[in-house]
């Protein structure tokens, strides 16, 4: 029952704290740069987070479609799978795909709804401040 513990870790399925945000760096030479507002704990209605690129100050409405939570090993946080859609101007313009195990990104990929071009993202550990995802 350890993995009790680790819940509070687990986006998407656990609260996580409103400001809460992770930092990623994706794309050709990692030079697309965008934050993932963690989503808020379950309401009970369709979850929904938030991303924003680099140098702008929109953020992007997500919500989830998908989510499978699966045990990878005993004691160890579950692995989360996900799939969320990007609105813009109520139009869907794109999905990510995530993976996530405890507070760790593992996976983070950004498919185009219009060409259909992926963009994969790594978590940015050293990008992250106090106010939030700072790039040089």
């Amino acid at each position: 029952m350890r993995w009790l513990a680790l819940l509070p870790l687990l986006p998407g399925v656990a609260p996580a704290h409103a400001d809460e945000v992770r930092c990623l760096t994706g794309g050709n030479a990692d030079q697309i740069h965008l934050e993932w507002k963690l989503p808020e704990g379950d309401t009970g209605a369709t979850p929904v987070s938030f991303v924003r690129y680099a140098g702008k100050t929109q953020w992007l409405r997500l919500t989830r479609l998908s989510n499978e939570g699966s045990e990878m090993a005993e004691g160890r946080p579950w692995q989360f799978d996900a799939v969320w859609e990007e609105h813009l101007d109520g139009k869907v313009t794109g999905h990510y795909a995530i993976t996530t195990q405890g507070a760790r990104i593992y996976g983070f990929d950004y498919t185009n709804a219009r060409n259909g071009r992926q963009t994969r993202f790594s978590e940015d550990i050293a990008a992250m401040t106090d106010s939030g995802c700072h790039w040089d």
